[in-house]
């Protein structure tokens, strides 16, 4: 039977070099292809096209594209919210917002990339369930908080 795996998620950017540099030193996603400065493939599935090559293929010749329609959101995590927080201000990257909780408790902040695409730096859920232990909450406690499962919770904390 035929069936369809997912396989990339693909940007089309207006600068590839820019793009990959954003990518590669601000949220240290390794390169696993690149095929002229073109198309960049990072190891975590994500890639960057450049838009002006990409839409002349897709679309073909004379037809526009659809600048400045990014209606997604790339989402990260990290175990240091911090210091992710921190690079992205000494290199004056622009900020949706900063560090804020979530209502299920997660801290997360939102960049632009350099295209316009809202970008999200997050702790990951097994850190948001630990710190909330650590604050003394029990397991029914941060699973409400959290929205998640007892079950899930429990298993986030055994696996710290």
């Amino acid at each position: 039977m035929a069936r369809a795996r997912f396989s990339s998620f693909v940007l089309l950017v207006a600068d590839v070099t820019r793009s990959r540099g954003f990518y590669t030193e601000l949220l240290d996603q390794e390169v696993a292809m690149d095929i002229n400065n073109v198309n960049v493939g990072f190891k975590s599935g994500l890639a960057i096209w450049d838009r002006a090559h990409a839409n002349g293929i897709i679309h073909g010749e004379g037809r526009p594209s659809r600048d400045g329609d990014q209606r997604l959101e790339i989402y990260f995590e990290t175990d240091d919210l911090e210091i992710m927080h921190a690079r992205m201000v000494d290199r004056s990257v622009p900020f949706v917002h900063g560090i804020k909780t979530q209502p299920w408790q997660q801290r997360v902040f939102r960049v632009y990339d350099p295209d316009g695409f809202v970008v999200e730096i997050a702790e990951t859920m097994p850190d948001v369930a630990r710190r909330l232990s650590a604050q003394g909450l029990s397991v029914a406690e941060i699973a409400a908080k959290t929205f998640m499962p007892a079950e899930a919770v429990e298993t986030m904390l055994r696996e710290c």
